[in-house]
């Protein structure tokens, strides 16, 4: 058995706090993992910016909702069943990924939780593990699995450290190029057909 994990913001649907970004006005929470890439650093960044600005968790849950996958995202997601179990991978929060686990037709997630005030507001993050993402690849062979990988940032490269084979797929160029070791693909077909040839059951 062959498992697909994949990242969830920027490689299926947009990026959560960017929508967050644009609807209060608030520009530095445009940053991402792309930008600050120790994902503890950059959550208390947004925290102390959430706090500064009494932004609550209605207001990203808000944000989540408006958000739609990537063109092409689901399409994906279903030809990558036909061969493969999948598993998303990612550094959001159980408590506002329910819209857009909705919209994916409901795949494991595996991701981090928040602490919430009575009054809504964030008060803290908790991670399941610094390298969360391939400590979950390390179970999952640890169980008799192969693991295929695929992400956008520098926080997957966890994942392509350990699993039989990782990808980028919708990567910025400065971030793909600063891993030329690393396949990198711009559309999901090309990025399926790689899963394909290096399955030991499919290929």
């Amino acid at each position: 058995m062959e498992i697909v994990c994949l990242d969830m913001e920027g490689t299926l649907t947009p990026e959560i706090w960017e929508q967050v970004a644009s609807n209060t006005g608030i520009e530095s929470l445009n940053k991402t993992t792309r930008d600050i890439p120790n994902y503890s650093e950059l959550m208390d960044y947004r925290l102390d910016i959430m706090d500064e600005h009494k932004i609550t968790l209605a207001d990203i849950q808000e944000a989540v909702d408006q958000l739609e996958l990537l063109p092409g995202a689901l399409d994906f997601l279903n030809n990558v069943r036909k061969n493969f179990q999948i598993v998303i991978l990612s550094d959001t929060f159980h408590e506002f990924a329910s819209p857009l686990m909705k919209k994916l037709g409901y795949p494991l997630l595996l991701c981090h939780s928040l602490t919430v005030s009575k009054d809504n507001r964030v008060l803290d993050y908790h991670l399941r593990n610094k390298e969360a993402k391939k400590q979950a690849i390390k179970g999952f062979q640890a169980m008799g699995y192969r693991c295929f990988a695929a992400g956008d940032s520098y926080n997957d490269i966890q994942m392509f450290e350990v699993a039989e084979k990782g990808f980028f797929i919708n990567a910025p160029s400065k971030i793909s190029n600063s891993y030329p070791e690393i396949t990198a693909f711009d559309n999901y077909n090309d990025l399926e057909n790689a899963f394909k040839e290096h399955s030991i059951f499919t290929s």
